[in-house]
């Protein structure tokens, strides 16, 4: 194999051309402007220090690498080219990564599963330098369009069209592939091809404890600088930060948790700061025993939050947000994918230990796709109402649903209200409909 493939020389030229263009284009003055600014920002003392950091770590995982006789020199390039791609965009993503709960069980399976094996195969067998000169800069346009094409409804033909380009450069790559494979094994069956593939995979599963390592320091950072608002006394607040590291270590998710709930209330004492750690240590006792909830009273809020699960839709924990209010909420789940589509939340409301309201709120953005997002929530509506009240729901609801009528409907002690707000003044004639199952005692 040669050093470069003609893909990876095609690439190279093109960015070379693009360079040049930048560089020399009176039309790119603007342009030229803020990737110095950008530039500047890279720059600095922080990120020069991450940056340092990881390229020692990525040297101290080549060299155990290179003692356990998985990598030599070949492979270079493709260390330099992991680097710059997947090593240091795994840190711009750390805040992605925090939200991702499977994201390292994710990194080791993806890099075994068969997909990675079938792309690392097609990546072998480039085609001639003409070919890939053109398709390049094609795919790239065609990548592009694809993207503005998903940002209105307006395009979706056109979007269907590039969707199928991209369908058919990929069955060619396959065909042209298999019969790479079958004429030209030899180039598969290289000693250096099987480096080429086995050390991509292990330097990004050794890179993870890097990326853990990342990911604590920045989530203990962001916390320790909310500190600074929410416990104004300086003594307090390095207690604060002693116990939070000596109780969590490493579970990130109980730092983020304690934080938001520190934030909503008053510690201006060492007594107020323990009660901070008791309460959490309550709320998860809590939540492993479920407690039971008189039926009259409402649901239990640890039951309640997964009441849509089977639909998909997942909420936070419940929490204190203000005084004797308690809350879970889900995010906000799009319909569509429109620039500006539709979406719902779900949110579990009441106090603590006992849930009162169980709400589904819809958004809609454009008035002409009401009927989509209604039926949308027509289904999720009938899931809720099914799992708070063992019953499903009447014919009366759905309509109020699907038309957006204010309806009530009350069974013994729970009530079911349909309520819709109109957005004043919306140009699409947007507005919000929700449906609440309540207890009203």
């Amino acid at each position: 194999m040669d050093i470069l493939s003609n893909r990876e020389i095609a690439i190279a030229l093109w960015l070379i051309i693009a360079a040049i263009y930048f560089y020399s284009a009176k039309s790119m003055i603007e342009v030229r402007s803020a990737l110095k600014k950008l530039a500047l920002v890279f720059q600095s003392h922080l990120l020069m220090i991450v940056f340092t950091l990881a390229a020692v770590y990525t040297v101290a995982m080549v060299y155990l690498l290179l003692y356990w006789e998985l990598w030599n020199i070949d492979q270079l390039k493709n260390t330099v080219f992991w680097f710059f791609s997947v090593g240091l965009l795994s840190i711009y993503n750390l805040d992605k990564i925090k939200a991702d709960p499977h994201f390292f069980k994710n990194s080791v399976i993806g890099n075994l599963r068969l997909l990675a094996i079938l792309q690392f195969v097609i990546g072998i067998y480039s085609l001639p330098i003409a070919a890939e000169l053109f398709l390049v800069p094609f795919m790239v346009v065609v990548g592009v369009m694809i993207s503005i094409a998903e940002s209105d409804i307006k395009y979706l033909q056109v979007k269907k069209l590039l969707n199928a380009i991209v369908i058919l450069f990929g069955l060619f790559t396959l065909i042209y592939t298999a019969y790479m494979l079958i004429t030209d094994f030899k180039e598969l069956g290289q000693e250096k091809t099987f480096y080429d593939f086995i050390v991509p995979a292990l330097l990004t599963v050794m890179n993870l404890p890097f990326v853990f390592a990342m990911m604590t320091y920045s989530t203990y950072e962001m916390v320790f600088v909310r500190l600074q608002f929410t416990v104004p006394d300086r003594k307090l607040r390095c207690l604060a930060k002693l116990y939070a590291m000596a109780l969590f270590d490493f579970r990130l998710d109980a730092v983020r948790r304690w934080a938001d709930h520190i934030a909503r209330v008053e510690v201006v004492s060492h007594k107020q700061l323990l009660c901070t750690f008791v309460h959490l240590r309550k709320l998860k006792k809590l939540e492993k025993m479920k407690p039971k909830v008189v039926d009259s009273q409402g649901w239990s809020p640890y039951l309640a939050k997964d009441f849509l699960l089977s639909e998909g839709v997942s909420t936070g924990y419940y929490n204190l947000v203000f005084a004797d209010q308690w809350c879970a909420s889900s995010k906000m789940y799009d319909i569509g994918d429109e620039l500006f589509c539709d979406n719902f939340a779900y949110y579990v409301e009441g106090v603590e230990g006992v849930a009162k309201v169980l709400k589904i709120k819809l958004n809609v953005n454009d008035n002409n796709r009401a009927r989509q997002a209604n039926e949308r929530l027509l289904v999720l509506s009938g899931v809720l109402v099914r799992e708070s009240l063992g019953i499903d729901i009447s014919d009366s609801i759905k309509d109020a649903l699907r038309f957006g009528a204010p309806y009530l409907e009350s069974h013994g002690d729970k009530k079911i209200i349909v309520k819709k707000e109109s957005w004043g003044g919306h140009k699409l004639g947007g507005y919000d409909l929700k449906i609440e199952v309540v207890a009203t005692t």
